[in-house]
Protein backbone atom coordinates (compact mmCIF):
# COMPACT_ATOMS: atom_id res chain seq x y z
CA UNK A 1 0.00 0.00 0.00
CA UNK A 2 1.25 3.46 -0.78
CA UNK A 3 1.23 5.77 2.22
CA UNK A 4 -1.99 7.89 0.79
CA UNK A 5 -3.75 4.49 0.99
CA UNK A 6 -2.43 3.57 4.53
CA UNK A 7 -4.01 6.77 5.99
CA UNK A 8 -7.56 6.41 4.45
CA UNK A 9 -7.93 3.04 4.85
CA UNK A 10 -7.42 3.69 8.73
CA UNK A 11 -9.07 6.26 8.98
CA UNK A 12 -12.13 4.52 7.34
CA UNK A 13 -11.43 1.45 9.70
CA UNK A 14 -10.38 -0.83 6.49
CA UNK A 15 -7.16 -3.11 6.46
CA UNK A 16 -3.90 -2.22 6.12
CA UNK A 17 -0.49 -3.71 5.59
CA UNK A 18 1.29 -1.94 8.31
CA UNK A 19 0.31 1.42 10.75
CA UNK A 20 0.44 4.34 8.61
CA UNK A 21 3.87 6.34 9.60
CA UNK A 22 3.26 10.23 8.41
CA UNK A 23 5.46 12.96 9.20
CA UNK A 24 4.07 16.92 8.21
CA UNK A 25 5.75 17.78 5.21
CA UNK A 26 7.95 20.46 6.35
CA UNK A 27 9.58 18.49 9.19
CA UNK A 28 11.13 16.19 6.89
CA UNK A 29 15.18 16.29 5.79
CA UNK A 30 15.51 16.22 2.53
CA UNK A 31 18.06 13.82 0.77
CA UNK A 32 19.41 10.17 0.11
CA UNK A 33 18.11 9.01 4.18
CA UNK A 34 14.86 10.59 3.51
CA UNK A 35 14.23 8.24 -0.14
CA UNK A 36 15.40 5.42 2.89
CA UNK A 37 12.40 6.64 4.85
CA UNK A 38 9.96 7.07 2.35
CA UNK A 39 10.79 3.21 1.11
CA UNK A 40 10.18 2.30 4.41
CA UNK A 41 6.56 3.55 4.05
CA UNK A 42 7.27 7.25 5.71
CA UNK A 43 4.32 9.08 4.51
CA UNK A 44 3.76 13.09 4.52
CA UNK A 45 0.87 14.71 6.10
CA UNK A 46 -0.14 18.06 4.66
CA UNK A 47 -2.51 20.82 5.84
CA UNK A 48 -3.63 22.98 3.12
CA UNK A 49 -6.26 25.71 3.63
CA UNK A 50 -9.64 25.88 1.43
CA UNK A 51 -10.79 29.41 2.28
CA UNK A 52 -10.42 32.89 2.32
CA UNK A 53 -11.05 36.07 4.40
CA UNK A 54 -10.75 39.38 4.53
CA UNK A 55 -12.43 42.57 6.55
CA UNK A 56 -13.99 45.40 4.97
CA UNK A 57 -14.08 48.59 6.82
CA UNK A 58 -11.38 47.69 8.72
CA UNK A 59 -7.56 48.98 8.55
CA UNK A 60 -4.98 46.81 9.43
CA UNK A 61 -1.32 48.47 9.58
CA UNK A 62 1.54 46.53 10.32
CA UNK A 63 5.59 47.27 11.14
CA UNK A 64 8.50 45.23 11.66
CA UNK A 65 11.12 45.97 13.37
CA UNK A 66 14.47 43.94 14.88
CA UNK A 67 14.76 44.11 18.72
CA UNK A 68 17.27 42.47 20.68
CA UNK A 69 18.24 40.16 18.06
CA UNK A 70 14.45 39.09 16.86
CA UNK A 71 12.10 40.23 14.67
CA UNK A 72 9.37 42.12 16.37
CA UNK A 73 5.92 42.88 14.49
CA UNK A 74 3.68 45.82 15.88
CA UNK A 75 -0.05 45.41 14.15
CA UNK A 76 -2.62 48.16 14.66
CA UNK A 77 -6.25 47.48 13.76
CA UNK A 78 -8.37 50.45 12.91
CA UNK A 79 -12.73 50.16 12.88
CA UNK A 80 -15.40 52.50 12.78
CA UNK A 81 -15.61 51.87 16.89
CA UNK A 82 -11.70 52.18 17.69
CA UNK A 83 -8.94 50.39 17.26
CA UNK A 84 -6.87 48.26 19.02
CA UNK A 85 -2.70 47.42 19.00
CA UNK A 86 -1.08 44.27 19.69
CA UNK A 87 2.52 42.73 19.37
CA UNK A 88 4.24 39.41 18.04
CA UNK A 89 7.90 37.92 17.60
CA UNK A 90 8.95 35.72 15.58
CA UNK A 91 9.46 32.00 17.17
CA UNK A 92 8.19 28.42 17.97
CA UNK A 93 7.82 25.26 15.22
CA UNK A 94 6.37 25.83 12.02
CA UNK A 95 7.24 29.54 11.08
CA UNK A 96 4.64 30.59 14.02
CA UNK A 97 5.37 33.57 16.29
CA UNK A 98 5.08 34.03 20.00
CA UNK A 99 2.25 37.23 21.54
CA UNK A 100 3.67 39.49 23.47
CA UNK A 101 1.04 41.66 23.88
CA UNK A 102 -2.80 40.68 23.07
CA UNK A 103 -5.34 42.87 21.22
CA UNK A 104 -7.89 43.33 24.11
CA UNK A 105 -6.01 44.88 27.32
CA UNK A 106 -9.40 46.69 28.31
CA UNK A 107 -12.84 47.23 28.19
CA UNK A 108 -13.43 48.93 25.26
CA UNK A 109 -10.91 46.43 23.11
CA UNK A 110 -13.89 43.90 23.06
CA UNK A 111 -16.22 46.16 20.83
CA UNK A 112 -13.81 46.71 18.58
CA UNK A 113 -12.74 42.90 18.37
CA UNK A 114 -15.87 42.15 18.00
CA UNK A 115 -16.78 44.31 14.89
CA UNK A 116 -13.77 42.51 13.52
CA UNK A 117 -15.13 39.21 14.07
CA UNK A 118 -18.62 40.39 12.81
CA UNK A 119 -17.42 42.07 9.64
CA UNK A 120 -14.85 39.04 8.77
CA UNK A 121 -16.17 37.80 5.38
CA UNK A 122 -15.02 34.05 4.74
CA UNK A 123 -14.98 32.80 1.10
CA UNK A 124 -14.13 29.22 -0.23
CA UNK A 125 -10.92 28.89 -2.21
CA UNK A 126 -10.34 24.99 -3.26
CA UNK A 127 -8.38 25.21 -6.03
CA UNK A 128 -5.06 25.23 -4.14
CA UNK A 129 -6.02 22.15 -1.68
CA UNK A 130 -6.80 20.46 -5.00
CA UNK A 131 -3.39 21.74 -6.63
CA UNK A 132 -1.72 19.94 -3.33
CA UNK A 133 -3.12 16.85 -3.52
CA UNK A 134 -2.27 16.14 -6.83
CA UNK A 135 1.13 17.31 -6.13
CA UNK A 136 1.46 15.26 -3.08
CA UNK A 137 -0.19 12.20 -4.98
CA UNK A 138 0.53 8.58 -3.19
CA UNK A 139 3.16 9.81 -0.98
CA UNK A 140 0.87 11.45 1.60
CA UNK A 141 -2.06 12.99 2.69
CA UNK A 142 -3.51 16.46 2.51
CA UNK A 143 -6.44 17.59 5.15
CA UNK A 144 -7.59 20.86 5.70
CA UNK A 145 -8.18 22.50 9.37
CA UNK A 146 -10.70 25.20 10.83
CA UNK A 147 -8.34 26.95 13.48
CA UNK A 148 -9.17 27.15 17.09
CA UNK A 149 -12.63 27.12 18.65
CA UNK A 150 -13.84 30.12 20.06
CA UNK A 151 -12.92 30.39 23.42
CA UNK A 152 -9.35 28.83 22.67
CA UNK A 153 -9.21 31.80 20.01
CA UNK A 154 -10.25 34.34 22.78
CA UNK A 155 -7.25 32.29 25.31
CA UNK A 156 -4.76 32.48 22.46
CA UNK A 157 -5.28 35.18 20.18
CA UNK A 158 -7.24 38.11 21.89
CA UNK A 159 -6.45 38.32 25.64
CA UNK A 160 -3.45 35.50 26.98
CA UNK A 161 -3.92 33.82 29.83
CA UNK A 162 -4.38 36.49 32.46
CA UNK A 163 -6.56 38.62 30.55
CA UNK A 164 -9.00 35.41 30.04
CA UNK A 165 -8.96 34.21 33.52
CA UNK A 166 -9.63 37.64 34.91
CA UNK A 167 -12.44 38.42 32.62
CA UNK A 168 -13.79 35.32 32.30
CA UNK A 169 -15.09 36.07 36.03
CA UNK A 170 -15.04 40.33 35.95
CA UNK A 171 -16.71 41.00 33.04
CA UNK A 172 -18.61 37.78 31.90
CA UNK A 173 -21.42 39.64 29.53
CA UNK A 174 -18.59 41.40 27.34
CA UNK A 175 -16.33 37.57 27.77
CA UNK A 176 -19.44 35.73 27.03
CA UNK A 177 -20.75 38.32 24.45
CA UNK A 178 -17.28 37.76 22.45
CA UNK A 179 -17.58 34.04 22.73
CA UNK A 180 -21.29 34.19 21.37
CA UNK A 181 -20.50 36.13 18.21
CA UNK A 182 -16.71 33.86 17.32
CA UNK A 183 -19.60 30.79 17.96
CA UNK A 184 -21.74 32.50 14.96
CA UNK A 185 -18.52 32.99 12.69
CA UNK A 186 -17.47 29.64 12.87
CA UNK A 187 -20.85 28.93 11.90
CA UNK A 188 -19.76 30.46 8.85
CA UNK A 189 -16.71 28.22 8.41
CA UNK A 190 -18.23 25.11 8.79
CA UNK A 191 -20.17 25.14 5.76
CA UNK A 192 -17.43 25.87 3.44
CA UNK A 193 -15.04 23.12 4.95
CA UNK A 194 -18.34 20.79 4.51
CA UNK A 195 -18.36 21.49 1.08
CA UNK A 196 -14.72 21.72 0.35
CA UNK A 197 -12.53 18.67 -1.39
CA UNK A 198 -11.03 17.62 2.27
CA UNK A 199 -12.26 14.35 3.29
CA UNK A 200 -10.88 15.14 6.77
CA UNK A 201 -11.35 18.50 8.35
CA UNK A 202 -9.17 19.61 12.26
CA UNK A 203 -10.98 21.81 14.82
CA UNK A 204 -8.70 23.70 16.38
CA UNK A 205 -7.32 21.41 19.91
CA UNK A 206 -4.03 22.74 22.15
CA UNK A 207 -6.69 22.38 25.01
CA UNK A 208 -4.46 22.09 28.55
CA UNK A 209 -6.61 20.99 31.29
CA UNK A 210 -4.59 22.63 33.55
CA UNK A 211 -5.70 25.79 32.00
CA UNK A 212 -9.48 25.07 30.60
CA UNK A 213 -10.99 22.88 33.16
CA UNK A 214 -12.50 19.56 32.77
CA UNK A 215 -16.26 21.18 33.08
CA UNK A 216 -15.19 24.59 30.56
CA UNK A 217 -13.48 21.70 28.15
CA UNK A 218 -17.28 20.61 28.29
CA UNK A 219 -19.52 23.06 27.81
CA UNK A 220 -18.15 25.52 26.02
CA UNK A 221 -15.70 23.72 23.90
CA UNK A 222 -16.84 20.17 22.93
CA UNK A 223 -20.68 21.72 21.92
CA UNK A 224 -18.37 23.61 19.36
CA UNK A 225 -16.68 20.17 18.04
CA UNK A 226 -20.43 18.48 18.11
CA UNK A 227 -21.84 21.54 16.05
CA UNK A 228 -19.47 21.19 13.14
CA UNK A 229 -19.67 17.53 13.49
CA UNK A 230 -23.24 17.13 12.72
CA UNK A 231 -22.38 19.41 9.39
CA UNK A 232 -19.91 17.72 8.47
CA UNK A 233 -20.78 14.04 8.85
CA UNK A 234 -24.23 15.03 6.61
CA UNK A 235 -21.33 15.87 3.84
CA UNK A 236 -19.49 12.55 4.64
CA UNK A 237 -16.87 14.40 6.28
CA UNK A 238 -14.30 13.19 9.11
CA UNK A 239 -13.53 15.53 12.11
CA UNK A 240 -10.69 15.36 14.00
CA UNK A 241 -9.30 17.31 17.03
CA UNK A 242 -5.43 17.97 17.70
CA UNK A 243 -5.87 16.89 21.71
CA UNK A 244 -1.82 16.88 22.01
CA UNK A 245 -1.22 17.49 25.74
CA UNK A 246 -2.83 15.53 29.14
CA UNK A 247 -6.29 13.90 28.23
CA UNK A 248 -7.15 12.08 31.30
CA UNK A 249 -9.36 14.64 32.42
CA UNK A 250 -10.70 15.11 28.89
CA UNK A 251 -11.49 11.69 28.16
CA UNK A 252 -15.36 11.43 29.10
CA UNK A 253 -16.40 14.30 27.49
CA UNK A 254 -14.13 13.48 24.30
CA UNK A 255 -16.09 9.83 24.45
CA UNK A 256 -19.37 11.77 24.51
CA UNK A 257 -18.60 13.82 21.70
CA UNK A 258 -19.00 13.41 18.01
CA UNK A 259 -15.48 13.52 16.77
CA UNK A 260 -14.30 10.86 14.89
CA UNK A 261 -10.67 11.31 15.49
CA UNK A 262 -7.99 12.12 17.86
CA UNK A 263 -5.10 13.82 16.13
CA UNK A 264 -1.44 14.20 17.70
CA UNK A 265 -2.71 12.44 20.86
CA UNK A 266 0.82 12.75 22.62
CA UNK A 267 1.08 9.13 24.92
CA UNK A 268 3.91 9.12 28.24
CA UNK A 269 5.92 9.83 29.21
CA UNK A 270 5.71 13.65 27.69
CA UNK A 271 1.84 12.96 28.53
CA UNK A 272 -0.45 11.58 30.93
CA UNK A 273 -2.94 9.05 29.00
CA UNK A 274 -1.57 6.09 27.59
CA UNK A 275 -2.31 4.48 24.01
CA UNK A 276 -4.35 1.63 25.82
CA UNK A 277 -6.26 3.88 28.06
CA UNK A 278 -7.20 5.73 24.70
CA UNK A 279 -8.28 2.80 23.13
CA UNK A 280 -10.47 1.94 26.06
CA UNK A 281 -11.94 5.37 26.82
CA UNK A 282 -12.93 6.24 22.92
CA UNK A 283 -13.26 2.63 21.02
CA UNK A 284 -15.35 4.20 18.38
CA UNK A 285 -12.69 6.59 17.28
CA UNK A 286 -9.56 7.06 15.42
CA UNK A 287 -5.81 7.62 16.93
CA UNK A 288 -3.76 9.80 15.25
CA UNK A 289 -0.93 9.90 17.49
CA UNK A 290 2.16 12.10 17.78
CA UNK A 291 5.08 10.10 18.85
CA UNK A 292 6.53 11.16 22.22
CA UNK A 293 8.86 13.79 21.84
CA UNK A 294 11.32 13.34 24.35
CA UNK A 295 12.14 9.94 23.38
CA UNK A 296 13.71 11.28 20.18
CA UNK A 297 16.67 12.02 22.03
CA UNK A 298 17.12 8.76 23.28
CA UNK A 299 19.02 5.69 22.13
CA UNK A 300 18.04 3.66 19.16
CA UNK A 301 17.27 0.60 21.57
CA UNK A 302 15.02 2.81 23.52
CA UNK A 303 13.28 4.47 20.88
CA UNK A 304 12.53 0.70 19.47
CA UNK A 305 11.66 -0.19 22.39
CA UNK A 306 8.81 2.51 23.11
CA UNK A 307 7.53 2.25 19.28
CA UNK A 308 6.80 -1.69 20.19
CA UNK A 309 4.92 -0.55 23.34
CA UNK A 310 2.97 1.73 21.24
CA UNK A 311 1.76 -0.47 18.78
CA UNK A 312 1.10 -3.59 21.51
CA UNK A 313 -1.29 -1.22 23.20
CA UNK A 314 -2.50 -0.15 19.91
CA UNK A 315 -3.85 -3.79 19.73
CA UNK A 316 -4.28 -4.23 16.17
CA UNK A 317 -3.87 -1.97 13.61
CA UNK A 318 -7.96 -0.87 12.81
CA UNK A 319 -8.06 2.90 13.17
CA UNK A 320 -4.69 3.57 13.75
CA UNK A 321 -1.91 5.83 12.86
CA UNK A 322 1.83 6.87 13.96
CA UNK A 323 2.66 10.52 13.08
CA UNK A 324 5.37 13.51 13.82
CA UNK A 325 3.89 16.63 14.93
CA UNK A 326 6.36 18.33 17.14
CA UNK A 327 10.13 19.15 15.97
CA UNK A 328 12.92 16.88 16.53
CA UNK A 329 16.25 18.03 16.75
CA UNK A 330 18.26 18.08 13.27
CA UNK A 331 21.05 15.86 15.02
CA UNK A 332 18.56 12.85 16.11
CA UNK A 333 15.53 13.30 13.33
CA UNK A 334 16.96 10.74 10.46
CA UNK A 335 18.05 8.31 13.26
CA UNK A 336 14.97 8.11 15.38
CA UNK A 337 12.26 8.12 12.34
CA UNK A 338 14.66 5.02 10.60
CA UNK A 339 14.62 3.47 13.84
CA UNK A 340 10.42 3.82 14.08
CA UNK A 341 9.70 2.98 10.60
CA UNK A 342 11.95 -0.67 10.92
CA UNK A 343 9.45 -1.43 13.78
CA UNK A 344 6.73 -0.31 12.08
CA UNK A 345 7.51 -2.90 9.39
CA UNK A 346 8.59 -5.85 11.58
CA UNK A 347 4.81 -5.68 12.38
CA UNK A 348 3.76 -5.69 8.80
CA UNK A 349 0.46 -8.23 8.10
Amino acid sequence: MTPRQRVRAALHDQPVDQVPFTIYHDMLPSGEQERRLRELGLGLCVRAGVMTSHMPNVDVETRTTVEDGRSVTYERVRTPVGEVTAKRSAGGGYGSSVRLEHAIKRPEDYRVVEYCVKHTVLEPAYDEFRRLVDEIGEDGYVMTAIGYSPLMEMLVTYMGLERFSMDMVDRPDAFFGLYEVLVEQRRRAYEIMADSPSEVVLYGGNVHPEIMGAQRFARYIVPCYDEAADLLHAKGKIIGVHLDADNQAFAPAVARSKIDLIEAFTPPPDCDMSVAQARAAWPDKTLWINFPSSVHLGAPERIREVTREILDQAAGMNRFLIGVTEDIPQHVVLRSLTVIAETICQRRS
